[in-house]
């Protein structure tokens, strides 16, 4: 049965992609370059640290970009500015988990419409950056792109499947439209995607590696501390790859007593903060680790936390390439030279 809709959805996605390589489609075009950050599957290939890591490079160059998404299950429909670039709206439900993520990372303005075309014209019109980043932008060709950057990680390859019966929201095949290729991790089968690859694509190889733990005051947490914790620690996690958050916490020498999984982009309720507390009581561990993404949801209860006498901790992460970022940059930087003045 999900065969059968995986044939029917996979009709309608060529058929889709279709209408625009035939120019039949309405495209919408910025006066200014635009960058999408995407991926075939449905999440949990690292898009959000990675619009991140080239927001950072951009400003570093001096190039002022506006990021824009979705804002998945924000509650308001619309356009939503979640930061001007110094104020950050400092509400998961209103922005969405991963812009809002972006927008405490990055001093942006970031803009969240479930129209990225719409997001896009909003903030040329209101900020006049240099540049839009979309992020999550591979498969909304409505909005023209001058570089189309493409994620692909193991789990990519390793079921071929499109949706609802895998992962992919499109076939492999449509790689041939990104101009970049980034690969995340370790792809033992990197030349499965190589042989989509029609314009000699550039492909570079970037890791997910994690930065210092911080508490919930903000601060990072330090080494002493640390080794307490990694002793015994609830994990707590509503993302589409809980099992990459297993494997990074064990590689990095944490004992996970449990690992409470909810579904991606959770919006967190007091009934799940207390079912939190009570498995931390049960387990005999104050200590609870959690994401970035899942971070911005829980904040709010961290006084509950508190008056329970348990610690959370936030482990994040960050992308980087494994080598030739200069290369990299550089190849972004005279792609973005060439689109001046169009």
């Amino acid at each position: 049965m999900l065969q059968l809709l995986s044939k029917i959805y996979g009709s309608v996605v060529n058929a889709k992609n279709k209408s625009y390589d035939n120019g039949k489609a309405e495209i919408v075009k910025c006066s200014v370059p635009v960058i999408s950050v995407g991926n075939l599957t449905t999440g949990g290939t690292g898009k959000t640290p990675f619009v991140i890591f080239l927001a950072i490079h951009l400003l570093e160059s001096g190039i002022r970009p506006v990021i824009i998404g979705k804002g998945y299950r924000k509650k308001r429909s619309g356009y939503v500015l979640v930061s001007d670039g110094s104020f950050v709206v400092n509400d998961p439900d209103l922005a969405g988990d991963e812009m809002l993520l972006i927008a405490k990372k990055v001093k942006v303005p970031v803009v969240a419409h479930e129209s990225k075309s719409d997001a896009a014209l909003i903030a040329e019109k209101h900020f006049s950056p240099d540049l839009i980043i979309i992020d999550d932008g591979f498969q909304h060709r409505r909005l023209y792109r001058d570089i189309d950057i493409l994620l692909i990680d193991s789990d990519t390859l390793t079921n071929q499947n499109l949706l609802p019966a895998g992962r992919l929201r499109e076939p492999l095949s449509a790689a041939s439209r990104a101009d970049v290729i980034v690969e995340i991790g370790e792809i033992a089968q990197d030349e499965i995607i190589k042989k989509y690859l029609i314009n000699n694509q550039k492909i570079f190889k970037a890791v997910i590696t994690p930065e210092t733990l911080i508490g919930s005051d903000g601060k990072t947490i330090d080494d002493d501390e640390i080794k307490k914790i990694k002793k015994k620690v609830i994990a707590v996690s509503g993302i589409a790859n809980p099992e990459r958050f297993d494997n990074t916490l064990l590689l990095n020498g944490y004992n996970v007593l449990k690992h409470i999984k909810f579904r991606d982009h959770k919006r967190y309720t007091q009934f799940d903060i207390d079912a939190i507390i009570k498995v931390c009581k049960k387990e005999g561990t104050d200590k609870i680790i959690t994401t970035e993404k899942d971070y911005v949801k829980i904040q709010k209860f961290i006084s509950i936390f508190e008056k329970n006498n348990i610690e959370c901790c936030v482990f994040p992460i960050k992308i980087e390439l494994k080598e030739n970022q200069d290369e990299f940059k550089d190849d972004i930087l005279s792609k973005i030279e060439g689109f001046k003045g169009r």
